[in-house]
């Protein structure tokens, strides 16, 4: 479980290092969206704007390519839930989807925001704030996690326990440990076991657990022995451990690993693309990646495998196109494997609200779904 506590930490605290500045890919929230308008661009959401880099600063394009918030910021992130984080100096703060200031430039470090709230270190504390910028509630904390359904784990002391979203404390900080809520149900660990709790604080799941993790899809996955096997929210196994190696289940879907080879299960525990692959990852908008003897493709949810397995890499689908690596360039798949954007590009991302993001000639671009540059760093000749 310690790795998935240092993957934690590390994705839910900034600074950001560059690259991820510009991973436009993120999943994105379905509230909080806000519109811009300015003379002779058409309105468009906060989320379809893309970081874009210019004369040593960041700023942000729409999906014409027109650059919208003039750069400014030392680094920029991608907006979240209406709003993005920047950095201007050695201070985050967050703008609008106009690129004005709704909290100015004050913290160390910040989270996107999330539903409402962001989590954000004051002195060598941490605490929640709103949009307004206003505390939620008085408390400061060592560290604390994203809310999930109304409630978030906190740490006091090396303890952690639960607040709601007026910033109280709901159950009081006794955990080793304690992550999201999902299903109603945390998980948190007590003697070096995992169980999970309600949000009251009720023991559902005792902490039979050395390894396990969160509810995905009503499904947990626990570590019994060497095996991984998975219980439903009641804390009944409903997939005995068998597997050597298991994930949480992904668009009802959980890669597996036995004998060294990784494949799929479905949440009744049937195996529905047989341990074949070297290598395998989660599936994404219907179709996962899948290695055999070092080159890479993808299967669909029936094991067919749709972009066959013969990529140096490949990255994941997003809005019917996948990108995909040949020798030492990058090009874009749709779903049935056909190549509609030919392979020129040195590194390329998956696309995200319309644009996907490459670098070329030397300059980090966007395009769009036709290979067409809407937008370049340099001019490229």
């Amino acid at each position: 479980m310690n790795d998935i506590q240092q993957r934690l930490r590390a994705a839910l605290l900034f600074p950001l290092v560059f690259a991820a500045i510009w991973l436009n890919g993120c999943s994105r929230e379905q509230g909080g969206r806000q519109e811009i308008r300015s003379e002779g661009v058409r309105a468009v959401a906060a989320e379809s704007l893309h970081v874009a880099f210019s004369g040593g600063k960041f700023g942000y394009i729409d999906p014409s390519g027109t650059m919208v918030i003039t750069p400014r910021f030392d680094i920029a992130y991608v907006f979240r839930d209406g709003v993005a984080p920047v950095r201007v100096g050695e201070k985050w703060g967050y703008i609008d989807a106009s690129g004005s200031y709704i909290i100015e430039p004050q913290y160390t470090q910040v989270t996107p925001f999330k539903k409402g709230y962001a989590r954000v270190h004051d002195g060598d504390k941490q605490i929640y704030i709103r949009k307004d910028g206003s505390q939620l509630g008085s408390l400061k904390f060592d560290f604390g996690y994203h809310f999930s359904e109304d409630m978030a784990f906190i740490a006091l002391d090396g303890k952690y326990g639960t607040i709601d979203t007026t910033g109280a404390i709901v159950i009081e900080p006794q955990y080793e440990q304690g992550y999201f809520f999902s299903h109603g149900l945390g998980m948190v660990k007590i003697d070096g076991r995992y169980g999970y709790i309600d949000k009251a604080g009720n023991q559902i799941v005792p902490p039979l657990y050395t390894e396990a993790d969160n509810f995905w899809g009503s499904r947990a996955k626990v570590k019994v022995g060497n095996l991984w096997g998975f219980i439903d929210t009641t804390g009944a196994m409903v997939i005995k451990p068998r597997f050597d190696d298991a994930w949480s289940f992904i668009e009802n879907m959980a890669r597996v690993r036995n004998n060294g080879l990784w494949g799929y299960i479905d949440t009744t525990g049937t195996e529905v693309i047989a341990c074949r692959y070297d290598k395998a990852e989660n599936f994404s908008g219907g179709y996962a990646r899948v290695s055999k003897r070092g080159k890479w493709g993808f299967v669909d949810k029936n094991g067919r495998e749709v972009v066959p397995v013969t990529y140096s890499e490949v990255k994941p689908f997003s809005e019917g196109t996948a990108p995909v690596r040949v020798a030492t360039r990058w090009g874009y798949v749709d779903t049935v494997g056909t190549m509609v954007i030919e392979p020129r590009y040195v590194q390329a991302e998956s696309f995200h609200n319309g644009l996907a993001r490459v670098s070329l000639k030397g300059s980090q671009a966007y395009i769009d779904p036709d290979g067409n540059v809407v937008w370049s760093e340099k001019p490229i000749r």
